[in-house]
């Protein structure tokens, strides 16, 4: 009798990641591709990274392209509406990922991965941001998870967005950030501040991770003293600050774990604690959320358990 198999599957803005595992959790193997957000990459898009990034790995856990999976559990950022939700469960019941698909936010994985009780406040930002809270009683709220035209504060592509808006300002004389400036420059390998325009309106247009991908430096330059990279970090952490405060209010929690993911805040340890500080004592213990796909996994494994 072949050995029951699970999926946990977390897919954001930047990047894919998927863990194939054995009916107790242990992750046999992990596959990774690029972004899989719907609204980023459309439901084409999602489908494709998602297949790639869980042939991925089959293939690092030595496991045929076709052995049956009993549970997949896939958290995608942009699909956790209900109308967006249910074209992508849709589509993926088509391909026979699973026997059971479970589909979920992202930010529900961070939760999983952190909060061992199944309750508490999870805080992602990567690409993107989000804060998920599920209250003891099951209730849930949100805030944030709006995109990068609409919201998206605190993120990855607020921050790069906030460092170019004053690099760009900086090349016409009306702001000082010049080693923002240089930075830019410097990490996109470009001559002259004139050719941002190309790089942001052609290249990244419609792509935010390609934007999102210059926040480390910015947090960088801020861990190092430069003042206005430092002030974008506080902004981005009043901002995140805030999200954790309004679902925390909305679930009445009057304690509550935090779960801590997303790529910009596993990166930066002054983010981290700029957040924490404009946070009340209530909110705690901090779990960071370095593997999302444990959460997935673990939620697989409850669904498992549930349907025996």
């Amino acid at each position: 009798m072949a050995a029951e198999l699970l999926l946990g599957i977390d897919g954001g803005g930047s990047t894919t990641r998927a863990a194939l595992a054995d009916a107790q959790g242990r992750i046999l193997g992990v596959g990774t591709t690029g972004s899989s957000n719907l609204q980023i990459v459309g439901l084409e898009g999602v489908v494709a990274a998602v297949e790639v990034a869980i042939q991925a790995a089959r293939r690092a856990a030595g496991v045929a392209s076709d052995a049956p999976v009993k549970v997949a559990c896939l958290g995608l950022a942009g699909a956790d509406r209900p109308g967006d939700r249910e074209r992508v469960s849709t589509a993926l019941r088509v391909r026979s990922l699973a026997e059971r698909l479970l589909l979920v936010s992202d930010s529900e994985l961070v939760l999983a991965a952190g909060c061992p009780e199944g309750w508490g406040l999870a805080l992602v930002s990567g690409t993107g941001s989000i804060c998920f809270g599920r209250a003891p009683d099951g209730r849930t709220a949100r805030a944030g998870g709006w995109g990068y035209l609409l919201g998206d504060e605190g993120s990855g592509f607020a921050i790069a967005q906030q460092a170019l808006r004053l690099a760009a300002r900086t090349a016409d004389g009306r702001a000082e950030a010049h080693e923002l400036l240089e930075a830019a420059l410097a990490f996109w390998g470009l001559t002259a501040p004139e050719e941002l325009v190309p790089l942001v309106y052609q290249r990244v247009r419609g792509a935010p991770a390609a934007l999102a991908w210059f926040a480390p430096r910015v947090l960088d330059l801020a861990s190092a003293g430069d003042p206005h990279a430092t002030a974008i970090v506080e902004e981005a952490a009043t901002e995140l600050a805030r999200s954790v405060e309004v679902v925390r209010a909305r679930l009445e929690l009057n304690a509550s774990p935090l779960a801590l993911g997303g790529g910009i805040l596993l990166h930066s340890s002054l983010l981290r604690e700029r957040l924490l500080g404009q946070l009340p004592s209530a909110v705690g213990p901090v779990t960071l959320v370095e593997e999302a796909t444990r959460g997935a996994v673990h939620l697989a494994l409850q669904e498992l358990h549930a349907r025996a």
